[in-house]
């Protein structure tokens, strides 16, 4: 079996770039997404069942149907990202990988 940072990096650079975020932005996410190596994919899922435990679903998260969000779940049991990031890509949702990198994490792919 690959080494799981082969492998995930090997998923991110064939993720589609997402329609949804502008074309001067693409490049920013994409290359925290990358130094940071999964964390990004970890924290958002990780952020979405908490919220959808409390009664607060992210609307993107509510709008996967339940194998999906199981599929999401065990990734995160695992401590997969390459996982995460197909399941996002697979529903449309890779975009929103791209917005919470730069929202939440742009400051600390600065100084990785």
């Amino acid at each position: 079996m690959q080494p799981l940072s082969y492998y995930y990096y090997n998923v991110l650079e064939g993720l589609e770039k997402p329609s949804d975020v502008p074309s001067t932005l693409l490049q920013e996410g994409y290359d925290i997404l990358y130094r940071l190596g999964g964390r990004v994919e970890m924290d958002l899922i990780a952020k979405a069942e908490e919220g959808n435990a409390q009664g607060e679903p992210f609307h993107w998260y509510e709008d996967l149907d339940a194998e999906q969000r199981a599929k999401l779940h065990k990734a995160l049991e695992d401590n997969n990202p390459a996982k995460i990031l197909k399941v996002m890509q697979r529903n449309g949702y890779a975009g929103v990988l791209y917005h919470h990198a730069r929202e939440h994490f742009q400051s600390a792919a600065d100084v990785a």
